[in-house]
């Protein structure tokens, strides 16, 4: 089995590898898009915070497109989805389920990956729940609810080659962990809390949120070229 992946960084919370393996059943090389998230523990490494897990909720994603092009623009795959789709956080599945796109064997030089965060309702495109430990090994509930419209977008300028009977997948890894690995894990131990809650949104503890935000605002558009 050939594998070759380009793995990277995105928007500090997502990592995105492109996979290209040989499948015997397969006669017509094909594209997928999957989901990753994160629900393992993660050390925070602070003075006042240990540790700090997220194993439920939902992200909701719209208008979802990818799109790459070969090396004489002859070839080219164009994916599109309009409306929204709903990850489960605590398992990764997709509702509704993306279609798998056949994709036209040839050498391909670009990439793009294009996404938005839903926010045409007030339900919270990031709605996860999860836990802090703070320093003493106390356990605190968290919620984090975020109603953003962020668009992200990643492009990769390189050569690749996808052959027969193989497959294309694209990796979406979901890590809310890494928001809180610099100052908004700091402030978690003066956050307010809720009937025992600690609840990060735009109404409640707006400081954190805000950084959090920033974060994701900052990271929205990736450009990588591969050698």
């Amino acid at each position: 089995m050939k594998k070759q992946t380009f793995i990277l960084t995105f928007f500090s919370l997502a990592i995105i590898g492109l996979i290209s393996c040989e499948k015997e059943e397969l006669s017509q090389p094909t594209l997928q898009l999957k989901f990753n998230t994160v629900t393992s523990e993660a050390s925070l490494k602070s003075a006042s915070a240990n540790s700090i897990q997220f194993t439920s909720g939902h992200i909701i994603l719209e208008n979802i497109e990818f799109q790459t092009e070969s090396d004489t623009d002859s070839i080219e795959v164009d994916f599109e989805l309009d409306g929204y789709v709903t990850i489960d956080f605590a398992t990764g599945e997709i509702t509704p389920d993306l279609l798998t796109v056949e994709i036209v064997p040839g050498t391909y030089t670009e990439i793009e990956l294009e996404f938005e965060l839903w926010d045409q309702t007030e339900q919270p495109s990031i709605d996860l729940e999860g836990t802090w430990t703070d320093a003493n090994g106390t356990s605190h509930p968290l919620k984090l609810l975020m109603p953003l419209g962020q668009t992200f977008s990643l492009e990769i300028e390189g050569e690749y080659n996808i052959q027969e009977s193989s497959t294309m997948v694209a990796y979406i890894t979901i890590d809310p962990n890494a928001w809180f690995m610099g100052e908004a894990g700091e402030l978690l131990s003066s956050a307010t809390a809720e009937d025992d809650i600690i609840i990060i949104s735009p109404d409640q503890n707006y400081d954190i949120y805000d950084i959090i935000k920033d974060a994701i605002d900052d990271t929205s558009e990736i450009e990588i070229e591969m050698e």
